[in-house]
């Protein structure tokens, strides 16, 4: 059930994680979904965080099997089952850069970026954001993030983790259309948002991590099986305030949290999407992008997008 314990260096984006697990679920998974990510163990590197994932205690190691989270030698989560290891993983990084990366102001959003554009997706968690992330990219969109954008408050440009993204339930079927087998993780079963997947990003991706990207466009997305494709510009003062009830640090940048988001909302333009189909959806961002920057005219899209049907995500 376990192995010797073994020392992984990630690099996600800007953060260098060190790794270290005897779990072998966690080691198959960083090596089939962070193969590109993965830094030379031999060598010496400046650390981010340092993390280990490690079984239970005593008994729980074969009895109702637990995994467990430390950070710095310290355990910020409860044990969960060994089968959400993997997840576990992924959501404590997730708790790691939201808590610590105080150089950036962190939205909870995906990012993407095309052709120098990039992209904030905003939306309630089970309104398919993931999902449509995770179609966008597999129509050539770079992935920076499915969860979290990380804004330079100086630069006010998108920085990249280029993580695996993170669906659930009927999504994970729905995906399987248009990604190959080989990027999906094993499904874990009862976790506290259900069935939970993970899918490799593109190694394009990941390799590209490390280039930026100004905010062209913010959209406000929801799913909904009755409506074709629904969209309506958004006010700035109305993005802002969505923009600051999603961050994770508004409070603790204070002003410069506020300067950064005002300055971001100035430059960008805001889009509510309600929509049923992807390829839809996708084609009202294309259009946005290509609006903002050809003087309010409507645009082209670069390509015509493949059709799959959507179904509502639980």
């Amino acid at each position: 059930m376990f192995s010797s314990t073994k020392c992984f260096y990630l690099q996600t984006g800007p953060f260098t994680v060190e790794i270290k697990t005897s779990v072998p679920s966690v080691q198959r998974y960083l090596h089939s979904h962070y193969q590109n990510a993965l830094l030379d163990a031999t060598e010496s590197h400046f650390i981010d965080f340092h993390v280990a994932i490690m079984p239970g205690a005593f008994g729980r190691r074969w009895i109702k099997p637990q995994v467990r989270f430390y950070f710095n030698g310290g355990e910020p989560f409860r044990p969960l089952p060994l089968n959400q290891a993997p997840a576990m993983l992924e959501w404590g990084m997730n708790w790691l850069i939201a808590n610590h990366a105080h150089q950036y102001l962190i939205i909870h959003a995906a990012t993407l970026e095309k052709n120098g554009k990039g992209i904030m997706i905003s939306a309630p968690s089970g309104a398919g954001k993931s999902t449509l992330c995770a179609f966008l990219v597999s129509q050539g969109w770079r992935l920076l993030s499915d969860e979290l954008a990380l804004i330079c408050p100086e630069t006010k440009q998108l920085y990249g983790l280029a993580r695996p993204i993170n669906l659930k339930n009927a999504a994970i079927d729905l995906a399987r259309a248009f990604f190959p087998a080989s990027s999906f993780s094993e499904e874990i079963a009862d976790t506290s948002k259900g069935k939970v997947c993970l899918v490799k990003p593109p190694s394009s991706s990941v390799v590209n991590a490390h280039i930026t990207a100004p905010i062209s466009l913010i959209v406000f997305v929801k799913y909904s099986a009755n409506e074709r494709c629904y969209v309506e510009k958004v006010e700035k003062c109305e993005a802002l305030m969505e923009l600051i009830g999603n961050s994770f640090n508004f409070g603790l940048l204070n002003q410069t949290g506020f300067a950064c988001a005002r300055q971001v909302i100035q430059g960008a333009d805001a889009l509510y999407i309600e929509y049923s189909q992807l390829a839809d959806c996708e084609a009202a961002i294309r259009n946005g992008i290509d609006e903002k920057n050809n003087g309010g005219k409507t645009g082209r899209y670069s390509s015509k997008p493949h059709h799959f049907a959507f179904h509502e995500p639980s």
